[in-house]
This record gives C-alpha cells, sequence and structure tokens, in this order.
C-alpha cells in the first residue's frame, strides 16, 4: 500500500491542521502538499454551511469553558467529557453509531463489529507504547490534551460526511486524515483520526492507522509542527514497521531500489520543504533514512528530533546528534542499505 499525505490549514475558531492519506483505486501513488513553514500557508478551503445549534456547534468548533483549572493547568478530564459529547452530536448529526472505548490515550468511536473495534483498541496503545519507548515518554505523560479522537466508519460515505461536517474538508479521495486543533499558546490542543474501514483487510488497516497515529504523535510531540517533510512521512512509515515487522522487507527493498538512483533523489529529499511532494522511490527512501537512524542509536535520533522541535536548524541538528552533516548521512545510509544486516 502507498501512502500519500496532504496537509493543509483551515482557520475559524482554531487553527486545524490536517494531513490526509489519499486514496486512488486503491492508495495511491504518495505526494505531499502542505503550507511551507517558511511562507505563507494556501488559503483555506471555503467551509460548509452547517445546520447545527449555536450550542452544538460551539461543542464542536470549540474548547469547553473550562478547560483550565484555577492554577492554569489543563483540566483534561473536562476535554474527554468534552470529546464524548461531540461524538453524541456526531451520532445524531450524521445518523452514525458510533461507540466509545476508552483507552489511556485514546477515544475509540467506531460503528464497526466488536472484533474490528477490538483490533484498534489493542493497535493504538502498542503505537502510544512503542512511541513512548523510543522517546522516553512514560504511560502518564502526554503528548496532546485529553484524549485522541480515533473515528473509525464502517461506511465510507459516513467518513466523507464526517470530514465535511467537523473540519470543512473534502476527503473524497482520502483514506484516511488526521486533524489538530490548536487553539494558541496556553491552550489545550486536540487531535483527532478518521479512518473509513470499508473493504480493507486488518493488515492494511492497521498500516493506515500506524501511519496516521504517527503524524498526530509527531506534529505535537514537544511542541507543534518543526520536522523536516522526510523526517515526518520516514516516522510515519517507520512506525507502521514497528507495529508490524512483516511490512519492513517490502519498504526495505523499494528503498535499495531508490538507492539505485545516484541522481539528485535523496538530496532533493533531505532539502524538500513541507510544501513539496513526495513520489513513491523518496516515500522509501525517507522510512529508510529513519530505519538507518534509529538503528544506529535510538538516544541520538531522539536528540535529533528533540533539537529539530526546539527549534534548531537540519543540519546543525543533525551535527549535534550524530556529528555528521547531510551529505555524509546520504552516504552512510547508502553503505548501510547495501550490507546484509539492514534487510
Amino acid at each position: 500500500m502507498h501512502l500519500r499525505g496532504n496537509i493543509s490549514r483551515l482557520h475559524r475558531a482554531a487553527a486545524l491542521v490536517l494531513a490526509a492519506l489519499a486514496l486512488a483505486g486503491r492508495l495511491g501513488d504518495p505526494a505531499m502538499a502542505a503550507p511551507d513553514n517558511q511562507g505563507t500557508p494556501p488559503p483555506p478551503p471555503a467551509k460548509e454551511t452547517k445546520t447545527y445549534a449555536a450550542r452544538d456547534e460551539r461543542i464542536l468548533d470549540c474548547l469547553p469553558e473550562k478547560h483550565l483549572r484555577p492554577d492554569g493547568s489543563v483540566d483534561h478530564a473536562a476535554l474527554v467529557a468534552h470529546e464524548k459529547k461531540r461524538i453524541e452530536i456526531i451520532n445524531a448529526r450524521l445518523g452514525t453509531r458510533l461507540r466509545v472505548t476508552e483507552t489511556p490515550h485514546y477515544l475509540v468511536c467506531s460503528d464497526a463489529d466488536t472484533p474490528t473495534t477490538a483490533q484498534f483498541v489493542r493497535w493504538s496503545e502498542a503505537l502510544y507504547a512503542h512511541l513512548g519507548e523510543l522517546f522516553g515518554i512514560g504511560p502518564q505523560d502526554r503528548v496532546w490534551d485529553g484524549k485522541c479522537m480515533l473515528l473509525l466508519f464502517s461506511r465510507r460515505a459516513k467518513f466523507e460526511e464526517c470530514s465535511r461536517t467537523l473540519d470543512a474538508h473534502d476527503s473524497t479521495s482520502a483514506g484516511a486524515y488526521f486533524a489538530v486543533e490548536d487553539y494558541g499558546t496556553g491552550h489545550p490542543k486536540l487531535v483527532k483520526i478518521c479512518i473509513p474501514m470499508d473493504d480493507r483487510e486488518p493488515r492494511r488497516l492497521q498500516e493506515l492507522f500506524a501511519h496516521e497515529g504517527a503524524h498526530a504523535f509527531f506534529e505535537l510531540y514537544r511542541r507543534p509542527g518543526r520536522l523536516p517533510l522526510w523526517l515526518h512521512e520516514g516516522l510515519a512509515e517507520y512506525m507502521t514497521t514497528v507495529n508490524d515487522p512483516s511490512l519492513k522487507a517490502e519498504k526495505s527493498r523499494k528503498a535499495l531500489h531508490a538507492a539505485g538512483d545516484r541522481g539528485e533523489l535523496v538530496r532533493k529529499l533531505l532539502a524538500a520543504k513541507t510544501g513539496q511532494g513526495l513520489k513513491t522511490a523518496e516515500y522509501a527512501a525517507a522510512f529508510s533514512l529513519v530505519d538507518f537512524l534509529i538503528t544506529d542509536s535510538k538516544p541520538k535520533f531522539k536528540k535529533l528530533i528533540d533539537a529539530l522541535k526546539d527549534g534548531k536548524p537540519q543540519t546543525a541538528s543533525l551535527a549535534a546528534a550524530y556529528g555528521f552533516d547531510l551529505p555524509e548521512l546520504e552516504k552512510r545510509w547508502r553503505a548501510w542499505l547495501a550490507a546484509p544486516s539492514s534487510k
């Protein structure tokens, strides 16, 4: 399954970051379109007129009135109650029967059968545990506020309607998406992942969730944004193989094929900004570059991500963590990928 991402920003009560996996037949060739972090974001798409009562509109689009405690800390229990109320409104508006299963970090909201829903419950906490292990995040530590809402629709039409209703987002060609509601400095940030499950085998659904789940995690880890495109996509692809190791062989094979191109592929990938698109070979290379860096040293990789999240330039962050620059990274990666032990 090939993955495609698409990030855009919508401006309303909150700044809403959307990332989607596009679907063309099955999932199409990867490409990514996103606002350049160093430039002006593209204009937001027209927002569809809603028919909610004022109270419902407020619940769907805003934070609860009392989302902070007297000491200024976030009242996560109030946020979770607010998110559950959103599910009630979504069900009433869309005519769905999303049932909520609460886990330590997620609200798994599904109208699928019980075994399918149970799989996502297991996958979600397994993904969070793997990410926590990699980045030293304990079970009680938080990356997002409240809980991540994982919306699972057995019918694609309801997924698309939900996308239009909640996010003013046309998901006609999307296989899934995640959205982050950012209400500004000092306020909570809410995240949700939306996935249609019609006619997909469990292995593909797991890959789809792990990719989007990793994106949601890394978008908010430490502080929003600030990861180069190749790292954001490479991390998302890498985490699909942690939840399902059987995916690694095929991704590595594609990366080896990409490495055979001695042209500008990897150099362009490493220099790509978030407004540029990725092709299939670049997705494979991004996965493999992350695989190489993590295999070399998990502590160094965490140091690299932390430096980037703190706003340090890519070259300086890489040098501080690993002691080499981008050209040397490409050189070492090619040598590692060609070695039998990397397969």
